[in-house]
């Protein structure tokens, strides 16, 4: 559905910032050269091609990408009956521009590749790559473009590639086949030559991207070292864009140094609000600032000259800019007088571009057009004709099924009418903009990388400022505020994961709702925390203040995950569990019976707290409560069943692996001796067991196990580590760790379902309030229905006999999590291992 939208963007700076397709339809036309020929008709019918290729670039700058495509189709056949080689390679190009202006990414890209002579493989975004990893098809892709030809129509070819594979989320690619294109232009073209300052617009924006993808790896973690890392690439990738716009910029040309000129305005705009983070070592000043703005207000004059569709959004991406000056009191001063005023050139600006998109009958040009006239209303605070022209926004945006651009706008209604305390539209719009984006990410080939690199600024926001609406209400929309959760933990993990949809609901074999134990939300919104009961027959809800609840759980996570932990006096930690029970725990214990299963879903704010460890000043959670964790309610439906242990595979390794010295590997991790001791205390509980001990355990053999037999409970006693950066998560086999991208393929048990995944010397990483997410990760891509895993290394005598009494049960014929309450229990009754430090970790993921 995405591909068939029509799909235009000019790096707006409220909505897709960095995707600037970047056609330049009037300098790409490729005027194939043909030889003279004595035959009339011949002669004719090529005339006829190339009047072709002229209307279907004047189709496309009408904003009508495929009346473009049909014409560019009529010009490829004349061109095939002819054998016109060169005719045929620039129709397919052409036909590429159109198919990219429709939003049909990876046909343009297929379309490429074929015209190229280069694989389909070429299109795979990152989500799609299953074979190999991202780094090994980047690889594969330099190669690849060594065996290649120095023509013109190459050139041209390669950077209409490269803004498709960044269109289609793999800015990576894009950046590799640019540079690529650059190289050859150079050995062909001059410094003032179209196609060399097209690839120059195309380097801007991809490098844009990148700082894009990087700033929103920053946001989403707290793991110091990936904080570094992205902030590190995202300076660069930043600077990288702005020199591609300066030197683009200095042009001679007409609307390419425009362009570059806009871009670098908003993406200047869009670094103030990072400057307190020093992302640059040498900062922008605001008289270069000015300068550029002015440069742009004294030539408004040239986007009559600009193609239409170029000239609508040209437009709107200034009035844009201009909405972002008037918001910083700063710079409005700065750069405007007194008599002046911002929004007043912005709407000039975005009503001359909307009555150009009514001209065009481009609905969606239209739709920007009218949402930018609606922000900028919104700014004068004039809300009446902001909802107005939001909600025309929205219609034209919905009509042509632009989930894209809708969710933008039904999001900014969601906000004008909780002003206007307008509750029935407000709940409305929102559930739509939710909809909306989920139909924008159930096809992630046809979405703006924006949205997947932004879920921080993008997407999580929208669920929040739902939930807090619907909170504000009765009990019924409170109940649908605990589904909007459920809703957002999915994206969550899908958006960590990068891998499209996914599908978690339960098996057909669910327990009847009155089986079902009761299950406990906790959710931070931006000032509260809601702690939500859901029973069998019941709801109730609670509410903290986020100040009160903030500091306990934050030192005691400080406290938990440090290696003095097991030296920490009770009197050190039970101060911060007690606080932390009594604020969460104690207002809806009336709710919940004395004894049982629990089930709790975790905000991602929650998910590193060691629920076990909570203390009523008396006795811990764990004494009364078997206690499992789930993204959603209908993951924790299937554990409470007896498990049945049979067909297990043991992975682990005891002694120092070459894998230990991999760089992504934490340094000085210890040996695990112990592990022999723990896999032979489970083979006591079941003899249907597959064992591969220190150098058999190599990931190969792993595989080829995997591949050959069906297992239902795999146990791996080796280093597993968690993250919030996919990157730092991993599983340690004897040759090279495993990411989680690899436990994806490894882990796919055909014959039967993987019932427990076990990792039992594992951590989530230290400082990483959101490493847990790892764990939630590594369930999906496991596929298996519950993950026993830890929050921190854990002692690994302790860590044997608690494996050894979690077996005992399963054999006894208990559910998981009574069986690892009980095995948690057995340590805290003993005087060695009662410290929390020993049992408090493992934790009991529902998937």
């Amino acid at each position: 559905m995405a591909r068939k939208r029509i799909l235009f963007f000019y790096q707006l700076p409220t909505a897709l910032k960095y995707l600037i397709l970047g056609l330049c339809l009037t300098v790409v036309i490729v005027l194939c050269q043909v030889k003279a020929k004595s035959q009339t008709s011949t002669i004719l019918e090529q005339s006829q091609a190339q009047l072709l290729n002229q209307q279907g670039f004047e189709e496309l700058n009408k904003g009508q990408p495929q009346a473009a495509l049909q014409t560019w189709q009529g010009a490829y056949n004349i061109y095939y009956k002819l054998k016109d080689s060169d005719g045929i390679t620039g129709s397919l190009i052409n036909q590429s521009l159109a198919l990219q202006a429709s939003g049909s990414y990876l046909s343009a890209c297929q379309t490429l590749s074929k015209t190229l002579e280069l694989e389909d493989w070429i299109c795979s975004s990152p989500i799609e790559l299953q074979e190999i990893s991202q780094q090994a098809y980047l690889e594969k892709l330099k190669f690849t473009l060594e065996k290649q030809d120095f023509s013109r129509v190459r050139v041209i070819g390669l950077r209409n590639l490269g803004d498709v594979l960044r269109l289609i989320g793999n800015p990576e690619a894009s950046s590799i086949i640019l540079f690529n294109a650059m190289a050859i232009a150079k050995t062909i073209e001059s410094k003032e030559s179209d196609i060399y300052n097209q690839i120059l617009l195309s380097l801007g924006n991809t490098e844009r991207a990148l700082y894009i993808q990087a700033k929103g790896k920053y946001q989403l973690t707290d793991d110091v070292f990936t904080k570094q890392k992205a902030l590190k690439i995202a300076s660069s990738k930043f600077q990288n864009a702005l020199n591609f716009y300066q030197e683009l910029a200095s042009s001679k040309q007409n609307v390419l140094p425009m362009q570059a000129k806009i871009n670098q305005l908003s993406l200047i705009l869009e670094m103030q609000k990072w400057k307190n983070i020093g992302i640059l070592e040498n900062p922008i000043t605001n008289e270069h600032l000015k300068t550029l703005l002015n440069k742009l207000l004294n030539n408004l004059d040239r986007f009559e000259s600009f193609p239409a569709i170029e000239s609508i959004y040209a437009q709107l991406n200034i009035a844009q800019s201009l909405v972002q000056i008037d918001q910083n009191i700063q710079l409005k001063q700065l750069f405007f007088s007194k008599k002046d005023n911002p929004l007043s050139i912005s709407l000039k600006l975005a009503n001359k571009a909307n009555t150009l998109a009514q001209k065009l009958n481009n609905n969606r040009a239209e739709s920007y057009a009218l949402g930018t006239i609606a922000t900028i209303y919104y700014s004068l605070g004039k809300t009446l004709e902001a909802t107005q022209y939001f909600e025309k926004a929205m219609g034209l945006a919905q009509s042509v099924q632009a989930w894209d651009i809708a969710y933008e706008w039904q999001w900014q209604l969601g906000r004008l009418y909780r002003v206007l305390r307008k509750v029935n539209k407000a709940n409305k719009v929102y559930e739509s903009a939710i909809n909306s984006l989920e139909q924008v990410r159930g096809n992630l080939l046809g979405v703006n990388p924006e949205i997947q690199f932004n879920f921080k600024d993008k997407v999580e926001p929208i669920y929040h400022e739902y939930m807090e609406l619907l909170f504000s209400q009765d009990e019924v929309k409170s109940k649908r505020a605990v589904e909007i959760q459920e809703k957002l933990k999915l994206a969550e993990i899908e958006n960590f994961l990068q891998c499209g949809r996914l599908n978690l609901s339960s098996s057909s074999n669910e327990q009847s709702p009155k089986e079902l134990f009761p299950i406990i939300y906790l959710i931070k919104l931006r000032k509260q925390v809601e702690v939500v009961v859901r029973t069998p027959k019941n709801f109730y809800r609670h509410t903290v203040e986020l100040k009160q609840i903030a500091d306990p759980i934050d030192n005691l996570l400080k406290i938990v995950q440090q290696k003095q932990f097991i030296r920490t006096e009770s009197v050190n930690y039970f101060i911060y569990s007690q606080t932390i029970y009594n604020l969460l725990f104690s207002p809806i214990k009336q709710y919940l019976p004395n004894s049982g299963s629990l089930g709790f879903v975790l905000d991602s704010y929650f998910q590193n707290l060691p629920i076990d460890m909570l203390h009523d000043g008396k006795k811990y959670l764990t004494d009364s409560y078997s206690i499992i964790t789930a993204s959603s309610s209908q993951q924790l439906q299937n554990n409470s069943a007896k498990f049945k242990i049979s067909n297990i595979l043991i992975g682990g390794i005891s002694q120092p692996s070459p894998s230990l010295n991999d760089p992504s590997v934490p340094k000085n991790l210890p040996v695990l001796p112990e592990v022999k001791a723990e896999i032979e205390n489970i083979k006591k509980s079941t003899a249907s067991i597959l064992t591969l001990i220190d150098s058999d355990f190599t990931s190969h053999s792993f595989q080829q196990k995997i591949e050959k037999n069906s297992f239902s409970l795999i146990h791996l006693s080796t280093h597993a580590q968690f993250s919030s950066d996919p990157e730092q998560t991993f599983v340690l086999t004897w040759d090279k760790p495993l990411h989680i991208k690899d436990l994806k393929f490894l882990l796919k048990n055909e014959g039967e379902t993987i019932n427990l995944l076990v990792l039992s010397a594992c951590q989530t990483a230290k400082g990483d309030k959101r490493s847990a997410l790892g764990i939630a990760g590594i369930a999906v891509q496991a596929g298996a229905r519950s993950t026993l895993a830890s929050l921190w290394l854990v002692d690994a005598d302790s860590t044997a006999l608690l494996m050894e009494e979690f077996y005992k049960g399963l054999k006894n014929g208990l559910a998981l999590p009574e069986a690892l309450r009980l095995a948690k229990l057995s340590l805290l009754s003993s005087e060695k291992y009662f410290h929390p430090y020993y049992w408090a970790g493992f934790i009991l993921v529902g998937n």
